[in-house]
């Protein structure tokens, strides 16, 4: 029978429902996975610890700041970032967590805040999903001492 109506028979739109409410879920269960991932992302940096620490960023990952006494912007190698981590033990005197994060498909931002009796620096992350893998690929950072 030919429906001349001009409406969309019931089965049809049970279909498209069926079909958007799927594609839904998939999207919300990779959006839940990728919020997941972010976070612990981020906890690697957060941790001190030097080996999460370097999981956490990109090899080729920047890290830029003003130094907050000279004025002077910094541009430090990564690297160089993380061997200083791996060579003092993570502090445990601080308060951190993050402010912020906003994800976008395979870009994701995130701010986080320390605080520590003598300084409360704030962190701005920007991370990629590289070949399935969260990753810090740039910090810049504000220090503001108490």
């Amino acid at each position: 029978m030919k429906n001349t109506s001009g409406k969309k028979p019931l089965f049809l739109n049970l279909i498209i429902a069926a079909i958007i409410g799927c594609l839904s879920l998939q999207v919300s269960a990779q959006s839940r996975n990728d919020e997941d991932d972010v976070k612990k992302c981020l906890e690697n940096y957060m941790s001190g610890e030097g080996t999460r620490v370097e999981k956490a960023f990109h090899p080729s990952a920047t890290m830029k700041y003003i130094d907050n006494k000279s004025g002077e912007f910094k541009d430090v190698p990564i690297a160089d970032y993380i061997a200083r981590v791996k060579a003092n033990a993570p502090a445990t005197d601080r308060k951190i967590a993050i402010a912020y994060k906003n994800i976008e498909g395979t870009a994701a931002q995130a701010e986080i805040r320390i605080e520590t009796d003598k300084a409360i620096l704030i962190d701005y992350m920007n991370l990629l999903k590289i070949d399935g893998e969260w990753k810090i690929v740039s910090k810049i950072f504000a220090r503001k001492d108490k």
